[in-house]
């Protein structure tokens, strides 16, 4: 190819840009430096800013455009497959293309001097994390048992072949997933190639991060959350500069800049984590997907409840079905005694604590056993109401309750943070009948104290852990033996694998069961599912108790005996009913505004536009407008349109932009 003699840049800003990338002239000192990934300082408006290339030509439909003014790489910062994968991140998910290469490249990366950059490792006082930067012994890869090596077959034939597969691994809890990881991990690296493993969360996967740690020592990138700018660059530098060999991250490690990756790999591909819920609201999985296609590189998705579209994909040929439908040890799954709590209170019993999950507590905990105790609620009481005119002490700035936090005598809002001290009188009437209702984690640690007082209790919710590594020590101390019991949000749903838990006691089996959401069923049985195979892991016997007030649903139904395969049949002829993903996909509108009528105005004058531009009869249906699920956020108002349909593309030219408009492709709960 000729030297480039135009470039197309996207400046880095922070305003949003009214067009997504800006043409410049290449003057000829420059030509053979400029090429797309590099970043190039550039004139515009009065000042010069930084930005990068996104492509090159010979040719320009612009009569008149100004020069670049700066080179600032050497090589392209960004490679040549990120950068195609931006664009098509930008276009499948309405997104702002320079908010898409601004997830990519890190902000103490996108400012740097390429000759200023520190090649230490993050700092972190975590053993786990701290292990994956210290040079060691590698252990040593146990033999797959023969269900293992038959799952990973299909990864290990790709890798040896050098080809694109897709592959679902839907194997039970405890079943040994991750060895089958580490196996198509060790088959890449020995051909000289490398691995990037996403995973939900960083700090809910600490044995994983062991093990990992263990199989890759001083090879290993973390890129977790709590790292600050600085070190989230120095780790991606060693990646784009070859040092490492295996990255393992939550969502935004997808873009790593590994130069020679050879396998991907999504672990607990359900997770609602792993979509993005600020712009660009990327989907992790869809987009590592797309990146091992435009590699040439497999791709294995991985949970022990995967989403019904995953599930539905791997039936209808456009993913590989691999099962590990038993646990490693061979023991039995845990038996699950459901417990009716509406029995509970025709008994006169208003404890969260059945009387059945009591005796279980006494016994587990007479024989030395350890128990976790599952609520997906932090907090003393869930709602603070004023017993004499009814009215909840509600947030100002969104339409949520606050929650009483007992430990700190104050009320918080979970959404925006307000906190206020918990009032003496009710600021509607003046009464000082307040009263706290309803259960969360630091209630429930104070009833299981009450009831146990012997009980040596850890909690472990958004309020314990944080600290940067109290996580982990929570993790630590509760593996250790240093507590008996375990109280916990859905942080404790995964990655926990100790042989001493034989009792698994889910207090309230319904928190997310009746969100208005079609996949309010899929996420309950997954918590369940995923809560319910903490226990059993050791030699030990081990029982489950699930609480619940909607035993009859078929979420709890099939939780209850392990039934992936029969939840899925249910859950997807409702979704073919209401045509609700995998039969359509959706697009989710959102106006924000201060003043309620306003945002109504809006969004009821976009269904109208839309409707009129997508017609009837055309396959895509304009819903709304509606109050979004929390309609005031933050103090704006907000209201929805939603379009639904199988040929979603075709509505993204039309939908409404601009100011106090934002757009979900795909949304998620």
């Amino acid at each position: 190819m000729s030297a480039p003699v135009f470039a197309w840049v996207v400046p880095d800003t922070r305003a949003m840009l009214p067009q997504e990338s800006y043409t410049y002239s290449v003057p000829e000192g420059m030509a053979e430096r400029v090429a797309p990934g590099v970043r190039v300082r550039v004139p515009f408006g009065a000042r010069s800013l930084p930005g990068l290339v996104v492509a090159v030509s010979a040719r320009s439909d612009h009569a008149e455009v100004r020069p670049l003014l700066a080179v600032l790489d050497e090589e392209p910062l960004l490679p040549a497959p990120l950068v195609e994968l931006a664009a098509w991140v930008a276009e499948r998910y309405c997104a702002p293309l320079a908010e898409v290469l601004k997830a990519m490249v890190p902000k103490g990366v996108r400012g740097a001097r390429p000759e200023t950059a520190s090649r230490r490792g993050p700092r972190s006082t975590s053993t786990s994390i701290a292990a994956a930067r210290e040079p060691g012994v590698r252990a040593a890869a146990p033999p797959l048992t023969p269900a293992q090596a038959a799952a990973a077959e299909p990864l290990l034939g790709a890798i040896a072949g050098g080809v694109h597969r897709r592959v679902l691994l839907h194997g039970v809890t405890g079943s040994g997933k991750t060895e089958v990881y580490l196996a198509a991990i060790d088959a890449a690296l020995a051909r000289g190639r490398q691995a990037t493993c996403l995973v939900p969360e960083i700090a809910l996967t600490p044995q994983m991060i062991r093990r990992f740690a263990a199989r890759f020592p001083a090879r290993l990138a973390v890129i977790h959350s709590a790292l600050t700018d600085a070190e989230r660059a120095v780790e991606w530098a060693r990646a784009r500069h070859g040092e490492i060999d295996v990255v393992v991250g939550s969502r935004s490690a997808v873009f790593a800049p590994l130069p020679r990756l050879g396998v991907i790999v999504v672990d607990e591909e359900d997770a609602s984590a792993y979509k993005q819920d600020r712009i660009p609201r990327y989907h992790a999985v869809d987009v590592a997907l797309e990146l091992g296609r435009r590699l040439g590189v497999p791709v294995v998705l991985g949970s022990a409840t995967p989403r019904v579209e995953t599930y539905f994909r791997a039936h209808t040929g456009d993913l590989e079905l691999t099962t590990l439908p038993e646990r490693i040890t061979g023991r039995e799954l845990p038996p699950i005694e459901v417990v009716d709590l509406r029995d509970e209170l025709r008994a006169g019993n208003r404890s969260p604590l059945s009387q059945t999950l009591v005796r279980a507590m006494e016994e587990c905990h007479a024989e030395g056993g350890q128990s976790i105790l599952y609520l997906n609620r932090r907090g003393t009481a869930t709602v603070v109401l004023c017993r004499a005119c009814g009215e909840p002490l509600g947030c100002p700035h969104c339409s949520v309750s606050l929650v009483y936090h007992a430990g700190r005598g104050r009320c918080d809002c979970h959404y925006c943070g307000l906190s206020r001290p918990l009032p003496e009188r009710c600021p509607a009437c003046g009464s000082a009948s307040i009263r706290g209702l309803g259960m969360g984690t630091e209630r429930l640690e104070a009833e299981v104290a009450d009831r146990f007082p012997g009980l040596r209790l850890l909690r472990m919710d958004r309020d314990t852990v944080q600290r940067r590594d109290a996580y982990f020590e929570i993790y630590e101390r509760f593996r250790t033996g240093g507590a008996d019991c375990l109280i916990g949000t859905q942080m404790v749903a995964k990655g926990w694998d100790l042989g001493r838990v034989r009792l698994v006691g889910i207090v309230n089996a319904d928190t997310s069961l009746h969100f208005p959401d079609y996949r309010s069923g899929e996420v309950t049985f997954s918590l369940l599912t995923q809560v319910a195979g903490r226990a059993g892991r050791g030699d030990e016997p081990a029982r489950v108790v699930l609480q619940t007030y909607s035993p009859e649903h078929y979420a709890v139904r099939h939780a209850v005996t392990h039934d992936f395969r029969g939840f899925a049949h249910d859950e997807i002829r409702v979704r073919r009913d209401h045509r609700f993903p995998p039969y359509a996909r959706l697009v989710t509108c959102t106006m924000s505004h201060p003043d309620d009528r306003v945002a109504e105005a809006a969004a009821r004058r976009s269904v109208r536009e839309l409707s009129a531009i997508l017609g009837s009869g055309a396959g895509l249906d304009v819903l709304g407008p509606t109050p979004a699920f929390l309609h005031r956020l933050r103090g704006q108002h907000r209201w929805q349109v939603t379009v639904r349909g199988a040929d979603i593309e075709r509505a993204f030219p039309h939908l409404p932009r601009g100011r106090g408009w934002s757009i979900d492709v795909d949304p998620a709960m």
